[in-house]
């Protein structure tokens, strides 16, 4: 599992906004492709909101959310033969301003190869994420 934790001196809701704005990410992150509404999607946002993923270099997966705390947290799933990847986003706040904690998990049979062939690529991605969310959330605060 990874967790990255990263400072803003944005304020909670501040970074919550654009750490939950999901579809929005292509734009201000190199790590993603696309994130789209899935066309079968039960929900637009929250629990049971359905999303295809695509990100440079991995398979398009979709993503479906499991928990959502508004304000505070979501994660979300995304199943494939062998291996589920649980992901989740948490905003706390601080003196000074919030905290984001990222956490990726995989788990299957196929979880071992990935963190073999993937894990310290997928390790920076998530990093990069982090800080990219924490400095865009303080310089529209």
């Amino acid at each position: 599992m990874f967790e990255i934790t990263r400072s803003s001196s944005a304020s909670p809701a501040d970074l919550w906004r654009v750490v939950s704005e999901v579809t929005g990410w292509p734009n201000h992150l190199d790590t993603f492709d696309s994130v789209a509404p899935a066309p079968n999607s039960p929900a637009r946002s929250g629990v049971g909101a359905r999303y295809l993923v695509r990100q440079p270099g991995l398979p398009a997966a979709t993503y479906q959310v499991t928990q959502w705390d508004p304000g505070v947290s979501f994660t979300w799933i995304a199943r494939s033969p062998g291996v589920s990847t649980v992901a989740t986003h948490r905003v706390t706040g601080r003196t000074g301003g919030s905290e984001l904690t990222l956490t990726l998990d995989w788990r299957g049979p196929l979880a071992p190869a990935l963190r073999l062939f993937v894990g310290r690529r997928v390790a920076s991605m998530v990093t990069l994420e982090a800080e990219t969310f924490a400095r865009i959330a303080a310089d529209h605060a």
